[in-house]
Order: C-alpha cells, then structure tokens, then sequence
C-alpha cells in the first residue's frame, strides 16, 4: 500500500471515530500511531482487497470507540453509549 493509501487509510479511521463521537477530526485524543501500525494494517488492507482468499476483519479501541476495519480498508467506528 501506497505511502498516500496509508495516509488515507488514517484520515478514514479518524474522520469515522470524529463524526462517530461528534466532534471535529482534531479533537480525536488518540493518536492512531499510539494504538495500531497502520503501515500493517494498510498491508493487511491492500492484500485483502480484491482477494477472494482473504477476508480481512481488524477491530481495535480508539479514543472510546470501537473501530473495525475490512476488506479493502473499509472503516467502521462504534462509540458505545
């Protein structure tokens, strides 16, 4: 995955856990670097798109949301009430 697939892959989980929780994507108090790799998870990501081998399903808390990423880097964030 590109270095800008990655840089995507990013904005997309902090953009999802922002709208998620209402605020604004500066105000996300975790650091994705802190919480995950995301140079592996973008690998992770890029191998399972298009993949009929691989079904890709990764879940990890950030900044009080549950966030799950899948096949393609396709994001999902949950913020339990």
């Amino acid at each position: 995955m590109s270095a800008d697939s990655v840089d995507d892959l990013c904005w997309n989980i902090v953009t999802a856990v922002a709208e998620e929780r209402g605020i604004e994507p500066r105000h996300v108090d975790d650091r994705l670097y802190d919480v995950i790799d995301p140079h592996a998870l973008g690998r992770l990501a890029r191998q399972s798109e298009g993949s009929s081998d691989i079904s890709l399903s990764v879940s990890f808390r950030m900044a009080d949301c549950y966030v799950t990423v899948t096949d393609g880097g396709k994001v999902r964030a949950n913020h339990p009430e």
